[in-house]
């Protein structure tokens, strides 16, 4: 992400897997945008090499319905695709309207992880229903950030947390912004103390040296935290930093269920 405010963000681009996504998990995506001060826009992808393959006359699919194997058509392919997308969007509209937050919805046919990337401009972040550990996965989206949301993820009230090597790192800045335009509490865990997965289960002893925050940053000590990782409404982290800590971290943020918002510098 480049360095700017958080303020400069329009949109939280939704990219939608072609199967269910549970409605807890999208409500989450609703509540982002509306703390992140930004529209919905829903995108669905359909896969065209599974078009290409659906004229193969040999290959067959799954009909979970009949519990049986028939002929993978396109006609079917089209069925399926317009069922799913119709019914997620029925979802993000009903949680956008619970969070108050504006909606647009596209289809569009092509490679997904690639219209995923290209989809969301240098002013949008992306928002994707996966794990943190496939963050690598995402370093070339032209997005501000990429924001990972478990399937397990349900709205929940409590702090911005942000992963922060120096306070005057970008991330502070913007998890600052997000945490006081949506009058909530901040936190900020020191990610120079140690890579122990101890350290982040509040097991581990910190380091003797000490984070130093900027003076313009209205933080109490009761804010700032050497060890552990306290439950948050949202995680923020560079890529830099979570490729450091990516061990301990994949490890904690697999039992948690807040999305993580990952700033990735251009």
């Amino acid at each position: 992400m480049k360095r700017a405010k958080r303020s400069e963000a329009r949109r939280l681009v939704v990219a939608l897997p072609p199967a269910a996504v549970p409605q807890p998990a999208i409500d989450s995506t609703a509540q982002l945008a509306r703390l992140l001060g930004v529209s919905l826009f829903g995108l669905f992808i359909e896969d065209a090499e599974l078009f290409a393959a659906a004229d193969l006359a040999f290959l067959r699919e799954f009909d979970a319905q009949m519990h049986t194997w028939r002929p993978l058509s396109p006609a079917s392919l089209i069925e399926d695709y317009q069922s799913i997308a119709q019914a997620l969007r029925r979802q993000l509209l009903q949680s956008a309207a619970v969070s108050g937050v504006s909606i647009e919805f596209a289809v569009f046919r092509g490679d997904p992880r690639a219209l995923a990337a290209s989809g969301a401009a240098s002013t949008d972040l992306l928002a994707l229903f996966e794990p943190i550990t496939n963050w690598a996965s995402h370093k070339d989206s032209v997005a501000a950030a990429t924001v990972f949301v478990p399937r397990t993820a349900r709205p929940q009230a409590g702090p911005v947390v942000v992963i922060a090597r120096t306070g005057t790192d970008p991330e502070v800045a913007i998890a600052s912004e997000i945490a006081e335009e949506a009058n909530i509490g901040l936190v900020i865990v020191d990610a120079a103390q140690t890579h122990s997965g101890a350290f982040w289960l509040q097991r581990g002893r910190p380091r003797s040296s000490r984070l130093a925050l900027p003076p313009s940053l209205a933080i109490s000590e009761a804010n700032f935290r050497q060890i552990g990782l306290p439950p948050a409404s949202l995680v923020v982290i560079t890529g830099a930093t979570l490729e450091r800590l990516e061990q301990p971290l994949a490890a904690i943020a697999a039992g948690r269920s807040e999305p993580w918002l990952v700033v990735q510098e251009h």
